[in-house]
């Protein structure tokens, strides 16, 4: 394996890994808190100013820990903390009591938090031992936790923002979180790319992994378009409508979406079917394509449509990939554990456990 890390004699060196190594080896997929909408990582909500942002990540807040769908969304129920840090508890109070009757204990307030670069970190540190369930931190508004603004050039406010985005992401990537950040955008409009009227510079979203936009054409409106984009996410978006302070999609989708199954390689459905009928294959791509008598498909693009579905469209048909290296030979196993017993579950842990 080409693979080089640190060591005693060069501290300084790059840990590096060969495009055939990476390709090879299947990867622990992001986590998302919400389906398909927010992973673990940082995320940048934004919009106008008195549309319902703050109803909305409430929303969220409430969904989350109560483990029910948001906006049509599945949930990983968890613990989640709610800076709303421009409203007071007894506003925060009136707001839960008109979207719910149930008052979940896994769901913690706050109405004050220190600086990004100061103390906001040792603050979220601390909550995370002492609630060491929470993966879903939403901080509304980004402008509450950042340092006094000042004159400066472009190139120097580019810089500010991502180093304080970048601030907020190492916190969530160190604790595992989905760290919401509630923002605005400009009165001026961009009707190329709405994303343009987030507020401030594009060192802004540049540094998030994921980015929400929840926007109106007319304020006096009744919908809304809610989009989002990102490393992780396909773009898409969504039209909401807000009725009883709740916000409701209309089922109307404001960007086509695609389904990524249409797109899948069509030698790993093959590769699925095959081990449905084997239950277990253990050699190199070259064999195991013989197997399959697929004698036109090359070992590297079965290796690596297998590594790239190694952990949604494997997993989900009961199929678990792992792959490594014996001298000059790469090696790939696959087994087939139907349904959700006991056993599939161990092997599902073992599997895990022995993922890089």
């Amino acid at each position: 394996m080409d693979h080089y890390s640190e060591n005693e004699a060069y501290p300084n060196e790059l840990d590096t890994i060969d495009a055939e190594e990476l390709m090879a080896t299947p990867y622990i997929p992001q986590n998302f808190i919400v389906k398909e909408l927010i992973p673990e990582g940082l995320t940048l909500f934004c919009g106008p100013s008195k549309i319902g942002k703050s109803w909305l990540a409430l929303q969220l807040c409430l969904c989350v820990s109560l483990g029910n769908n948001f906006l049509g969304f599945e949930t990983t129920k968890c613990d989640v903390l709610y800076l709303a840090l421009e409203d007071s508890f007894a506003r925060i109070k009136n707001r839960v009591a008109k979207i719910t009757e149930e008052c979940p204990a896994n769901l913690r307030f706050a109405i004050q938090a220190g600086p990004i670069g100061d103390t906001l970190e040792e603050q979220l540190d601390r909550h995370k031992a002492l609630f060491s369930g929470t993966r879903l931190v939403v901080i509304d508004t980004l402008q509450k936790v950042r340092g006094i603004p000042d004159s400066r050039t472009n190139s120097m406010a580019y810089a500010k923002d991502y180093a304080e985005m970048s601030f907020l992401k190492r916190i969530a990537d160190k604790h595992s979180l989905a760290l919401v950040v509630v923002h605005h955008v400009r009165k001026l409009r961009d009707k190329d790319d709405p994303f343009n009227e987030i507020a401030g510079t594009t060192g802004l979203m540049g540094a998030a992994d994921t980015v929400l936009l929840l926007n109106k054409h007319d304020r006096t409106a009744e919908q809304a378009e809610f989009l989002w984009t990102g490393r992780d996410v396909q773009s898409e978006g969504i039209q909401l409508r807000f009725t009883d302070c709740i916000w409701e999609p209309t089922g109307d989708k404001v960007i086509p979406s695609s389904d990524s199954r249409s797109t899948l390689p069509p030698i790993v459905r093959k590769t699925c079917e095959y081990l449905k009928r084997c239950g277990f294959f253990r050699g190199t791509a070259s064999e195991l394509l013989t197997r399959m008598g697929e004698p036109d498909v090359k070992p590297n693009v079965l290796t690596r449509s297998l590594s790239g579905a190694a952990y949604d469209y494997l997993r989900q048909e009961g199929i678990y990939y792992d792959s490594g290296r014996s001298g000059n030979c790469r090696w790939l196993e696959l087994t087939y554990m139907p349904g959700d017993d006991s056993d599939a579950s161990d092997a599902n842990d073992d599997y895990d456990a022995n993922i890089q």
